[in-house]
């Protein structure tokens, strides 16, 4: 008899849980609808001029910036395509934000981007597939000034404030990570007895910095390490992400099934601005 009350008992909790997700990915759904339409029935020219002053907004009030962020999408997610892609660009762009790395574990068939098509390959990339610049064109005025992202409704920056005419986009592949710096401590490793690494072992900045330069020098370009990174999952993961360069990195969760527009952009930096990392002390 017990043993019959403990199984019903067991599937009415996996009902349960069954309805609250249900009720949960209904919510959600619901919620991305609303601010969606609200966002599209608002017109492009004030739907523009709103993202631009929370942008000013939330410059002017930020205690400090990154330089370097990295958006994760988990291998389940389904709502990060190009278009939004595209919006986060315009978003650190205008904000002043100068390098961006994405990190898309889905499949080609299940929703992964493609880069290349939104942006275009850096000149000193020789050949590479990893490091590219956004927008892929500058429009130029007659006056021969090149003006900045106009795709979105950004030119050099918010308020006319001086920006980066382009951002830095690198695409980071799972063979960026766990991989690449065991090989670069395998090779370290194999020369142990040079008076290279024996000096390197003496002390500890020398040595930090010869591993960064090996594998910035395996990856093909050489950006700062990501100040901030948001993870677009159900849980906060980093799927493996780039152990040595993501040490020091603050990591911001936004649940993959939400809305996502310049408000929830702003939200994750006042989150981080507000953040103070201790180092120890």
């Amino acid at each position: 008899m017990i043993e019959v009350i403990c199984l019903l008992l067991g599937k009415l909790l996996l009902l349960l849980v069954g309805a609250y997700e249900l009720l949960r990915r209904l919510h959600q759904k619901f919620h991305a609808l609303v601010c969606g339409s609200y966002d599209f029935c608002r017109g492009k020219n004030a739907r523009e001029r709103h993202e631009n002053r929370l942008l000013a907004d939330c410059k002017a009030s930020l205690t400090k910036m990154p330089q370097h962020l990295v958006l994760i999408i988990a291998p389940d997610d389904y709502y990060v395509d190009a278009g939004r892609l595209n919006a986060i660009f315009g978003y650190a762009l205008a904000i002043g934000i100068k390098h961006i790395s994405v990190f898309d574990r889905r499949e080609e068939k299940h929703g992964y981007v493609d880069l290349a098509p939104l942006c275009q390959p850096r000149d000193d990339s020789n050949g590479s597939s990893r490091s590219f610049v956004w927008p892929a064109k500058l429009a130029h005025h007659k006056n021969g000034h090149t003006n900045g992202h106009k795709k979105n409704g950004y030119a050099n920056g918010v308020n006319g404030t001086h920006l980066p005419q382009q951002l830095q986009v690198y695409r980071i592949r799972p063979a960026d990570c766990h991989a690449l710096i065991a090989d670069v401590c395998r090779d370290l490793y194999e020369i142990r007895e040079t008076p290279l690494v024996k000096g390197l072992l003496q002390k500890r900045e020398s040595l930090t910095e010869q591993i960064t330069l090996r594998l910035a020098k395996r990856l093909g370009y050489d950006a700062p390490d990501p100040d901030l990174g948001i993870i677009f999952a159900r849980q906060t993961c980093t799927y493996g992400l780039m152990p040595w360069h993501v040490r020091f990195t603050e990591f911001h969760t936004h649940p993959s099934d939400r809305y996502f527009n310049v408000e929830s952009f702003t939200k994750v930096l006042y989150r981080y601005s507000r953040c103070e990392q201790r180092w120890g002390k």
